[in-house]
């Protein structure tokens, strides 16, 4: 009677298996996105049939992350086909998560989505910039135009301004060409060293055709390689023969050395464990851009990176001379240049560009999802400026020179509740888990989950970036406390869906997903109802009023707690013993009173 009006309000459902065989799969892309974007979900690979460029999602059909790439995908594929025509670059998309498929078994990706581009000469490129359809449309205009032809003097000027490293290589236009395919493997590097990270922009590869201007540059032989910086200077050459290891490993060494002199982009990409922004407060204060659809090259860059050469700009010392001492206070006129006015100031700043689109989070713990904001942190000292609206390149000199002067402005507003300080926990919050470990665990694999002996409650996340999923972690673990005295009969476990191989047989529309299986029958399950709220409460209540013998322990084992445990427990040791006395006196009916010795044997382990 309980059951039925449990079942008429909602808290009981009927059983309805989530594990079943392995389907087929199906397509990943529907509808109108099918006629820009050849959808292979069958596992294989197929690239370009004409000389246009290919591009290559790798998804998988469970990953919350593809899910939510897919219309970004598609955008990206509109937008090209818009600009080039039919010269627009092939995009394509593979299921890369069946394991029977191609792709799975040379890839073995262990987080999905995955793109990569490749041209007709068979130049790869594997991205690793932000999952939106304005960089990746960037990424690729870049691929499709990744050398530039250096003809006059005032190329190089005009590069220069733009650029803090140029990689060029002396070229002479042959046929049939030299046995050394420098032009061949100069592409080559191209593609692979721009990789959609916004801080690969920086860097412009160029060749150079004419002789005299290669002797400018310091080529005097064919197959040549020069980098140099944005000032025109020389940093490194690498003569015939070169090798696109070496040179590939210089191009990474002095871009991080332009980037610490210039402005820098926050690209957590897909390393959403990315330590770029931490080392960068551990180094010391940082200066911090946020604005919209930021674009290497526009106009909010160059104002930027050009107070950024202004501050690090200083006068060349004489060995001879003795120097100076800090001045107390500095030039407090906004309007004049930072050019040598700082360089005998502690506590440098570093420059930061974010785009508070991408990583809106960051840009929300600062203020900035609604509006450009510059932010100068001192981290040491937890002090923070900040200036918002009126972003000038006055303004903006006005900060610095209060970030290394204390002295006030219009511009610049003070605060410290920005950044957040180290408060102690009260000792009344959460005291009984003090020191208790938690009953809640991670597991990689669901296979031993979904043969396990238990009742296992599952919780399915779509990733730590995921606000539905997060939410549910606390109810989760308040749940799986509960029922601690019982966990001889239950485990709690959660599978993070955007790491975690999962079979085809979990279909998972939507995220999260809290599964029960029974211990009574292998494939036996229950999901939790969507409209459902989830608290620890419900969810403690749909798994007690699930049928079957192992639910009906849990039930029992849930009500009688405490005193009640323990004299049940006492109790069967007692009719344990005197079964055990009737057995050595050879009474009759024995098969019997051995299956009720078993029956005490099992609850007595199940109640310890």
């Amino acid at each position: 009677m309980i059951y039925l009006l449990l079942t008429l309000l909602g808290l009981s459902m009927p059983s309805r298996p989530l594990v079943v065989s392995k389907g087929a799969a199906k397509p990943f892309f529907h509808g109108v996105h099918r006629k820009l974007i050849q959808d292979n979900y069958d596992g294989t690979i197929r690239l370009s049939g004409n000389q246009t460029m290919s591009v290559i999602l790798l998804y998988s059909p469970y990953s919350i992350r593809s899910k939510w790439f897919r219309e970004e995908y598609y955008t990206t594929a509109r937008r090209l086909k818009k600009l080039h025509g039919n010269l627009a670059p092939y995009f394509g998309a593979t299921n890369c998560f069946d394991q029977n498929s191609y792709c799975r078994r040379k890839y073995n990706l262990k987080q999905y989505p995955a793109m990569m581009a490749q041209n007709s000469a068979l130049m790869g490129s594997v991205y690793n910039g932000p999952l939106d359809s304005v960089y990746v449309t960037r990424w690729l205009n870049r691929l499709q135009n990744g050398v530039f032809r250096l003809q006059s003097a005032q190329d190089l000027t005009t590069l220069s301004k733009n650029h803090d490293l140029l990689t060029i290589l002396y070229f002479k236009i042959k046929t049939p060409p030299q046995k050394f395919q420098s032009a061949s493997n100069f592409s080559k590097l191209a593609y692979h060293y721009l990789d959609g990270d916004p801080n690969t922009d920086r860097t412009i590869f160029c060749i150079v055709t004419d002789s005299q201007l290669a002797a400018q540059l310091q080529l005097h032989n064919e197959h040549d390689l020069v980098l140099v910086s944005s000032e025109l200077k020389l940093l490194t050459t690498h003569y015939k023969g070169w090798v696109m290891e070496n040179v590939h490993k210089d191009l990474v060494k002095f871009s991080q050395e332009a980037a610490m002199k210039n402005v820098e982009f926050l690209n957590l990409g897909r390393r959403f464990h990315s330590t770029q922004l931490a080392e960068k407060f551990n180094q010391g204060s940082v200066l911090m851009y946020f604005t919209r659809d930021l674009n290497y090259g526009n106009a909010k860059y160059k104002m930027f990176r050009e107070i950024a050469q202004e501050y690090r700009t200083c006068p060349e010392k004489d060995f001879i001379s003795v120097d100076s001492e800090t001045p107390d206070n500095f030039d407090l006129d906004c309007s004049t240049s930072l050019k040598g006015i700082l360089c005998e100031a502690n506590n440098t700043l570093s420059f930061m560009m974010i785009d508070s689109k991408i990583e809106n989070a960051l840009a929300a713990k600062y203020g900035a999802d609604r509006e450009d904001m510059v932010v100068a942190i001192n981290s040491k000292q937890e002090i923070t400026r900040y200036i918002k609206s009126n972003i000038t390149r006055e303004s903006i000199n006005c900060l610095i020179r209060q970030h290394h002067n204390s002295a006030d402005n219009s511009f610049v507003t003070e605060s410290t509740e920005i950044i957040t300080t180290k408060t102690e926990t009260p000792k009344d919050i959460h005291a009984d888990a003090v020191g208790e470990s938690s009953f809640v665990k991670f597991v990689d694999s669901t296979a031993e989950l979904l043969l396990s002996r238990k009742i296992n409650v599952i919780l399915f996340m779509g990733g730590i970036w995921h606000s539905a999923s997060s939410s549910a972690i606390a109810p989760f673990h308040l749940v799986a406390n509960h029922f601690k005295e019982s966990k001889n009969l239950i485990d709690f476990s959660i599978v993070d869906v955007s790491e975690t191989k999962l079979p085809y047989n979990l279909n998972f529309d939507q995220l999260p997903k809290i599964l029960i299986t029974s211990a009574d029958s292998i494939g036996l399950s229950w999901t939790y109802p969507e409209e459902f709220m989830i608290n620890h409460t419900n969810i403690a209540r749909f798994v007690l009023t699930r049928p079957g013998k192992i639910f009906g322990r849990l039930r029992w084992m849930d009500s009688c707690q405490g005193t009640c445990r323990k004299r049940a427990q006492r109790e069967m040791r007692d009719d344990r013993l005197q079964l055990k006395r009737r057995l050595g006196r050879n009474v009759a009916n024995s098969v019997r009173q051995r299956v009720l010795l078993g029956y005490y044997d099992r609850m007595l382990r199940m109640i310890s």
